[in-house]
């Protein structure tokens, strides 16, 4: 299922992110890819922000490559493959260990992966529409992705941005 929306502005970005929050659960892997800075740390900030963790608190990760936010509702992982480039081995950088279906991970610059993950991951693909406004596309290829975007289609609806 795919889900494609034009985000307006930071408050719009905001919107999604929170909306994102209430539909994962554990285990739940975002990949996220677009241009540089067409909004994933920020878009990561709306998420963690639906956890109950501080968006002060998340950074991109661009030099540590990998942040843990464990004061959340759920454990979250903030992954930032950037520096690696392509054909980021997730084993080299201990990402596997995360896996352990507890966590919510969030990887910025997923298209580095030399390896596509798992076919559960929610694909978020950002990209400049203008100046003030990115278009995003969500796509999740598993039954469960089907009724959860169902479920975030209906909050953003909602939430009229």
């Amino acid at each position: 299922m795919r889900l494609r929306y034009t985000l307006k502005g930071i408050e719009a970005t905001n919107v999604l992110g929170n909306c994102l929050s209430t539909v994962l659960g554990p285990g739940n892997i975002f990949l996220l890819s677009g241009d540089l800075g067409a909004g994933k740390t920020s878009l990561t900030k709306a998420i963690a922000s639906g956890l109950g963790v501080e968006e002060k608190e998340v950074t991109s990760p661009s030099f540590a490559i990998i942040h843990e936010h464990l004061n959340g509702r759920l454990p979250l992982i903030h992954v930032d493959l950037y520096r690696l480039g392509p054909l980021a081995d997730i084993t080299e950088i201990g990402l596997e260990d995360y896996f352990d279906g507890k966590n919510v991970v969030i990887i910025e610059w997923a298209e580095y992966l030399k390896d596509p993950l798992v076919e559960t991951a929610l694909k978020i693909d950002l990209s400049f529409f203008d100046e003030q406004s990115r278009e995003v596309c969500l796509t999740g290829k598993t039954g469960i992705w089907r009724e959860r975007l169902l479920l975030l289609d209906d909050c953003m609806k909602a939430s009229k941005v």
